[in-house]
């Protein structure tokens, strides 16, 4: 009972404050504050409207969101609600999540909310699109319900095929959907117009006809392809009829079986353009020989083959051209003998013309002329014209010696003042400040002179060879022979190919006749001469290549590789030269097998025509300047009669790449391990550079460090680690065996890395 007055005395309180007024009363901007103040605080959550007078809870929002979105049937725009509802965009932006949270049946795709009942109303109004035009496209449903094409595709329309969309999905265009209607329709279409087709017709002249798009065409195409075959899949392709290809097929294998030929222009004419896969399809089995304008059956090859064989046989010849149809030009013909005369009968026979001529045949005609040429020989031989030869044949060489010095010294000029301008103020060496020169031009005199240089050289050449027999001789000894066999026609040709061949016989025969022991002992000179010369020349051109690659380097390892060079190659030449004098003086001296001492006491005891010069040469090996080197070979070539070839950069490129695919034979087929490091690094760097590279195997450490701007982590990491385990292996401790068994492992790699390195794989450079 207390509580309950307690409760009642609470009630009257209450009604009575209710019915006072207040003294006091708030005013609006008061209130606004004081909501304002709660807000910031965040003691309260409300949301203004766009007029700022009125607020709103975040659930009652929510709530006018999913009316409005009822109202206005199942699609409405955030701009829409924002307009409608009287809040910023930003706060229905923001409460989209608190819509959608939780209902699969409310999307919001593209600053709009859509649910169900929409979708559903647009599946009925798709449907009866389909129905109408039997065939509908997701691309022109986009546009028409500016929706993306994905959604349209997963929520509306497959998700409701089969329930409230009557139609299919095309397997080979996921966004095409029609009825089954439509297709028959269509394939009805298509096959009536195959079916009345008897000649080749474009497929975009097909489909104006009956009005169906060219994929659906090429889709249903496959079903019907019994009516013909379609030449490509484009608008502007042929279908061709079933009965005009087989009409085609049987005029083209008859014809081969008639003929045993099949001429390309009438397959043309046939309307067969593509001739070529045309006869690669339908001859598969068959055993042709492809020529230019043709093919031919084997069996008529096979033929001529026998003939050949049969003229090889009998000694005779045979005529190509009456075994070979009429329509082949001379390139056919060629391919035809280069197929039946192997390389086994051309040991055999002569191809003169269309002839095919035994060789048996050939030396009966040569044998009738031996005797005139032994006879000419003679008398050229007693009236010293053959002598006359072989002095002009001298006066020529010296001639050509005599202009390739001048031109090695006007080359020597011009890349002395190169270097010397490219050298600047400051000097020259492998530390001057490099400068661009322009080049030369070539003057029209320079060029005139060129023009009669070439004439001058093909006068003497012609004056060179000496003329034993001529053509009217010939053609007089075997005259009678060849017009009785009938081969009057190439009597010329006869003639031209016996004369190179019996005026070596006659040279050799007048040969025989002047030569004795001195000039046998001078052409034996003339050959070790001439090979000396070509080996200097030849490992000059590896040094100069190899000194490029060097000085990639720092100088401190450049000093090692110059000093590992000059000992190396270098040597090799001072020791060609040296045997060379040697050889002169007549002394028995192997210089590859002496020391310095002994090369040294060598040079010291020669005369001094040679002495200083070769004393001068060997102060180069220590000095550590291939320039200086170059220049001391250059005398000491010039003392031996010989010449230094002019530099021919065009053919360094070649010279490297021979070098290294040399390099790359020999890491194939190397088992040593250390050596495999060694000739990879070096294949490595020829590839970053484009340079060769002469270094012993202590320099390989060197060149990794170069090497490592160049190479991926990997293959750096890879190559390093390799070279460590080299290292411990040489030293010889306890661990050189597990390091001998880890580098057989590995070797593969690093023969991998060298084989697959590509300069692409470089390109910080």
């Amino acid at each position: 009972m207390a509580s309950w007055e307690e409760v009642k005395r609470l009630a009257a309180d209450f009604q009575k404050v209710q019915l006072s007024s207040t003294t006091q009363r708030l005013s609006e901007r008061n209130c606004i504050e004081i909501v304002s103040w709660l807000i910031d605080r965040k003691l309260i959550d409300l949301i203004f409207t766009s007029d700022g007078k009125e607020y709103m809870t975040s659930s009652q929002l929510v709530q006018d969101i999913l009316g409005e979105l009822y109202i206005r049937g199942g699609r409405v725009n955030y701009v829409e609600l924002s307009k409608t509802i009287a809040v910023d965009l930003n706060h229905i932006i923001n409460h989209i999540p608190e819509v959608t949270h939780g209902r699969k049946d409310i999307y919001s795709i593209l600053g709009q909310l859509i649910d169900t009942s929409y979708i559903i109303k647009i599946a009925g109004e798709i449907n009866q699109k389909l129905i109408q035009q039997g065939q509908i496209n997701i691309g022109d449903l986009t546009i028409q319900y500016d929706l993306p094409a994905d959604f349209l595709q997963r929520n509306v329309v497959e998700k409701y095929l089969g329930k409230l969309i009557h139609g299919e999905q095309d397997k080979n265009d996921s966004k095409i959907f029609f009825t089954e209607s439509f297709i028959s329709r269509s394939r009805a279409k298509i096959k009536g117009a195959l079916t009345a087709l008897t000649k080749p017709t474009v497929v975009s002249v097909i489909l104006n006809q009956i009005d169906v798009t060219d994929k659906l065409f090429f889709s249903l195409f496959d079903q019907l392809s019994m009516y013909g075959v379609l030449t490509g899949r484009t608008h502007s392709s042929l279908y061709v009829p079933s009965v005009y290809s087989r009409s085609q097929n049987e005029w083209v294998k008859n014809f081969y079986k008639q003929n045993g030929y099949l001429e390309f222009d009438a397959l043309i004419r046939l309307g067969i353009t593509d001739y070529k896969v045309y006869l690669k399809k339908h001859f598969a089995n068959e055993n042709v020989v492809t020529l230019k304008s043709c093919i031919l059956s084997f069996q008529l090859v096979e033929r001529i083959e026998a003939d050949v064989e049969e003229c090889i046989n009998s000694k005779s010849f045979v005529d190509l051209q009456g075994s070979l149809p009429n329509l082949l030009d001379d390139e056919d013909v060629k391919i035809i003998i280069d197929k039946v005369v192997t390389v086994q009968r051309q040991r055999n026979v002569v191809i003169l013309d269309n002839f095919v001529i035994s060789k048996s045949f050939i030396d009966i005609l040569a044998k009738n002329c031996e005797g005139f040429v032994q006879d000419k020989a003679k008398e050229i031989v007693q009236s010293g014209k053959y002598q006359q030869h072989l002095t002009e044949l001298q006066v020529k060489t010296t001639k050509l010696h005599k202009v390739d010095v001048e031109e090695d010294v006007k080359v020597d000029k011009r890349e002395e003042r190169r270097k010397k301008a490219s050298s600047g103020k400051s000097g020259g060496g492998a530390q001057g400040r490099e400068t661009k020169t322009k080049s030369t031009k070539k003057h029209a005199r320079t060029k005139n002179l060129q023009d009669d240089d070439d004439d001058y050289s093909e006068k003497s050449e012609k004056r060179a060879v000496l003329e034993i027999i001529t053509i009217e001789d010939i053609k007089k000894l075997v005259g009678d022979k060849v017009e009785e066999e009938g081969l009057s026609e190439i009597v010329e040709n006869i003639a031209n190919y016996l004369l190179p061949v019996l005026n070596e016989i006659g040279l050799q025969a007048a040969a025989k006749l002047y030569a004795t022991t001195v000039a046998d002992q001078t052409a034996s000179r003339r050959h070790t001469h001439n090979d000396v010369q070509n080996k200097v020349n030849a490992l000059l051109g590896d040094v100069r290549l190899f000194e490029k690659g060097l000085k990639c380097f720092p100088l401190d390892v450049q000093t090692h590789l110059y000093k590992y060079l000059l000992k190396s190659i270098c040597l090799d030449i001072v020791n060609e030269i040296l045997n060379y004098v040697a050889s002169e003086k007549g002394l028995n001296v192997e210089a590859n097998k002496l020391t310095n001492e002994q090369r040294n006491k060598f040079v010291n005891d020669l005369t001094p025509d040679y002495k200083n010069i070769l004393q001068n040469l060997l102060k180069t090996l220590s000095n550590h300047n291939i320039e200086e080197f170059t220049d001391a070979v250059e005398v000491c070539l010039t003392e031996c009669s010989m010449i230094l070839k002019k530099i021919d950069k065009k053919k360094d490129k070649l010279v490297v790449s021979n070098h290294k695919q040399a390099l790359l034979e020999q890491l194939d087929k190397c088992d040593d391990s250390a050596l495999t490091l060694h000739l990879a690094s070096l294949i490595i760097f020829i590839t970053v550079t484009q340079n060769m590279l002469h270094a012993s195997g202590r320099h390989v450490s060197s060149i990794l460090i170069y090497l490592k701007q160049y190479l991926s982590a990997d293959q750096y990491l890879e190559l390093s680690s390799y070279h460590d385990l080299v290292t411990l292996m040489l030293s010889g401790g306890s661990e050189a065996e597990n390091a001998k068994d880890l580098l057989r492992e590995r070797m593969t790699t690093v023969k991998k890395i060298a084989n697959e390195f590509k300069k692409l794989s470089s390109e910080k450079s």
